[in-house]
C-alpha cells in the first residue's frame, strides 16, 4: 500500500457517522467509538479535550496538534499494526480524527491475571512483536515516543497493535518540549534536545515494559523524581527476581545513555529470537495473557 499524501476532510463528522459513546480519554485527547452511516463499519473517532479553560488560540493549537498526529500517522500508512486513518473532521467543535477501531483490551489489562509474568515464551512474545512493529516505524525515520502498556492493543488472536502517535518524532529533529509519559521515557525525552531523539529513545520505553512485566516495577524508581544517571537502576532485591532469560538484556534497553543501549529493534529482537514459541506448537502450561500473545507466533508459518 503506498503512503497516503493528505487526511480527507469530511467537515462535521456527525453527517457520515454516528456516534455511539466514549471508550476513553486521556491528557491530550478523547476517544469514542462510531459506525460510518453508509457502511455500518466500526470506527474510532480522537478529538481534542473539549475547551474549558484557556484562549481560543490554544484551542485551535490543540486541534493543529492533533490534526499533525493525523500526519504522522500517514507516514506509517501500510504497517498492518498501526491503525490506518480513515478522514479527519469536527465533533462538536472539536477538531478530530476518524481512525480504525481495534477490538482488544490494552496490554496492561491482558496480563492482570499472569502479573508478574515469567513465561519466557509469553515475554518473548510481547517484546518480539513490539520489536517488529517499531522496527517498521523506525524504518519511516519516527521515534513513537510514549510507549507503554496503555498504548499497545491485544487482538483476540493475540496480535499486538500499536496506537496513539501524539508524541511521534521524527528521528534527529529538534524537540521543543518534552515528550512521553514519566516512568516509561528516556531520559534524554525529559526536557528540550536539540540533537533530537532515535529509535534507542523507544528501545529504553520497551525496556521499561520488560521489567513492568516481569518484575512489576519501572527503573530508577518508576522515575517520579527527577533522578540522575546515578540512580539504581532496581534495588538490589529486585534485580535478582528479573528472569535470567531476560535479565541483561533488560537492563542493556535501560541505560541511562542513548549510546549505551542496543543499537536497533532488530537487535533487541535477535536476542530474545529463541525464547519466541515455534510455529504449530502447543502452548506450555503456565499462567497466559488474555489474549494470549504466544498464539500469534504459534500461527506464523516456520521462520528460516
Amino acid at each position: 500500500m503506498g503512503h497516503l499524501e493528505e487526511i480527507e476532510e469530511i467537515g462535521n463528522i456527525e453527517e457520515h457517522y454516528e456516534v455511539l459513546g466514549m471508550t476513553g480519554d486521556g491528557g491530550q485527547g478523547d476517544l469514542y467509538l462510531a459506525h460510518e452511516l453508509r457502511t455500518g463499519r466500526r470506527v474510532a473517532v480522537k478529538t481534542q479535550k473539549a475547551r474549558t479553560v484557556g484562549t481560543s488560540s490554544a484551542h485551535r493549537s490543540a486541534g493543529g496538534h492533533l490534526l499533525d498526529e493525523g500526519n504522522r500517522m500517514l507516514k506509517l500508512t501500510g504497517i498492518d499494526e498501526i491503525p490506518e486513518i480513515f478522514a479527519s473532521g469536527t465533533y462538536r467543535n472539536r477538531r478530530c480524527l476518524v481512525m480504525e477501531y481495534i477490538d482488544g483490551p490494552q496490554l496492561r489489562d491482558s496480563w492482570a491475571e499472569a502479573k508478574p509474568v515469567r513465561d519466557p515464551e509469553t515475554v518473548a512474545s510481547v517484546i518480539g512483536q513490539l520489536c517488529e512493529i517499531l522496527q517498521k516505524v523506525h524504518d519511516r525515520k519516527l521515534v513513537h515516543g510514549d510507549l507503554k502498556p496503555e498504548n499497545v492493543l491485544v487482538e483476540p488472536d493475540g496480535r499486538l497493535r500499536l496506537i496513539d502517535m501524539g508524541h511521534a518524532v521524527v528521528e534527529g529533529e529538534k524537540t521543543e518540549w518534552d515528550l512521553g509519559t514519566f516512568g516509561y521515557s528516556a531520559p534524554e525525552q525529559w526536557e528540550p534536545n536539540t540533537h533530537g531523539l532515535t529509535g534507542r529513545a523507544d528501545i529504553f520505553s520497551l525496556g521499561c515494559i520488560l521489567l513492568e512485566m516481569t518484575v512489576m516495577s519501572l527503573p530508577y524508581g518508576g522515575m517520579e523524581e527527577r533522578v540522575t544517571r546515578h540512580h539504581l537502576v532496581l534495588p538490589p532485591e529486585r534485580l535478582e527476581t528479573i528472569p535470567a532469560e531476560f535479565r541483561d538484556l533488560a537492563l542493556h534497553m535501560v541505560r541511562w545513555e542513548a549510546a549505551e543501549r542496543p543499537a536497533d529493534m532488530r537487535e533487541v529482537f535477535e536476542r530474545i529470537r529463541g525464547h519466541l514459541p515455534e510455529p504449530g506448537s502447543r502452548r506450555r502450561p503456565s499462567k497466559r495473557l488474555r489474549p494470549d500473545t504466544t498464539e500469534y507466533w504459534r500461527a506464523r508459518p516456520p521462520r528460516p
